[in-house]
Parts: structure tokens; sequence; C-alpha cells
């Protein structure tokens, strides 16, 4: 089998504008943690299906409003800053070399899982990049 990498279709001789909305938060998990404590990995042992569940239904309710609305919610309904120095966890080495760590706000962002855990993550503009879950609550001290 033979690839031809060219291309003979039409030209198009205009430029394509791509519209980026940032109104409403978009959940990326590329550079999830590699420990698998606190990732989506199987054989976690904090991550179960409860966990999981509960994760995809707080991202889909999250992703339904603006940010601008989730921000200045309650921490327990929205999101919570924590400092970076507050927070033990081990960034995914790609998401430095990335240089998406430069363009993120300089603190974490948490959100809750109920009394399953809690998300931590950076953001830029409307990424929440998810960074680690939380299940055993040992990543920061979560007061009460």
């Amino acid at each position: 089998m033979k690839i031809n990498n060219s291309y003979s279709g039409p030209k198009f001789s205009k430029t394509v504008k791509i519209k980026h909305h940032i109104d409403r938060f978009a959940f990326n998990f590329s550079f999830l943690t590699k420990d698998s404590k606190y990732n989506l990995d199987s054989r976690s042992k904090t991550i179960n299906k409860k966990v999981r569940l509960k994760l995809l239904d707080r991202i889909t309710q999250l992703s339904k409003d603006d940010r601008v609305v989730i921000l200045n919610r309650d921490k327990r309904e929205g999101l919570e800053k924590m400092p970076e120095n507050k927070v033990r966890l081990s960034i995914h080495p790609d998401f430095k070399k990335s240089k998406r760590y430069d363009e993120c706000d300089d603190d974490f962002w948490v959100f809750r899982l109920g009394d399953l855990g809690r998300v931590i993550g950076k953001i830029n503009e409307n990424i929440f990049y998810i960074m680690s879950i939380d299940a055993s609550f040992d990543q920061y001290n979560h007061g009460s």
C-alpha cells in the first residue's frame, strides 16, 4: 500500500477564522499526574467507580454555566483558589515542558466531589487542566 502525501483538491483562497469561546470551562485531562493514587489509572485504589461518576457529574455541571457564575459560587458548589505552596502535588512534567504551566494562573483551583474527594487543577482562561484527583484527602489541609 502506498500513501500519497500530496493534496490535489481545490485550493482555498479564504482565511478560515476559528472562533474561540471562553465564557464556559472546558476540562483537559492531558496532564493528570502520573501518580496512580491521584489519576484515572486502572491501578488506582482510591479512584473507584463512585469517584469517577461524581467527577463526570461535576464537570458536566461546571461546564454548563459561565465561568463568572461559577467563580462567584461558594467553594462547595463552585471553585476554590488554593495557593500552590499549600498543595502536595507532583505536576506532570509535560505540563511544564509545554509552557502551559506558565500560561496559567499562579494558584491551583479546586472543585469538590462531595465527600468523595477534590479535583485540583490549573486554569488558563477557560481551560481547567485537571492535575490531580484527591480522593484520599491528603494533598492539602482540608480543614473543616
